[in-house]
């Protein structure tokens, strides 16, 4: 059984979930939830997208051109570096 609802968007762009969706998707207080949008459908989520997930082989191909720009102009880090640093910001190292 399908179940809708509505809710009141404020001029801040903020919602409230209602109490039956949070319980629905274990959606505690403070919890951290995720949207997607698809086209021109969104979804909403209590658990994380998988990141190497695709739909398409357009949407593959999309991403490998994304990520070969993103090398292309420097906007990639080292993962090391980057490891390295979150150690240390985090008093793990």
């Amino acid at each position: 059984m399908a179940l809708t609802m509505t809710t009141k968007l404020t001029r801040g762009g903020q919602t409230t979930i209602p109490k039956e969706i949070r319980t629905a998707l274990g959606i505690g207080d403070e919890a951290r939830v995720w949207w997607r949008l698809d086209g021109d459908h969104a979804t909403l989520s209590s658990e994380p997208p998988l990141p190497n997930v695709v739909s398409s082989q357009e949407e593959f191909w999309d991403g490998v051109e994304t990520a070969m720009s993103d090398v292309a102009s420097g906007r990639t880090r080292d993962a090391r570096e980057l490891s390295r640093e979150l150690r240390e910001r985090h008093g793990l190292e």
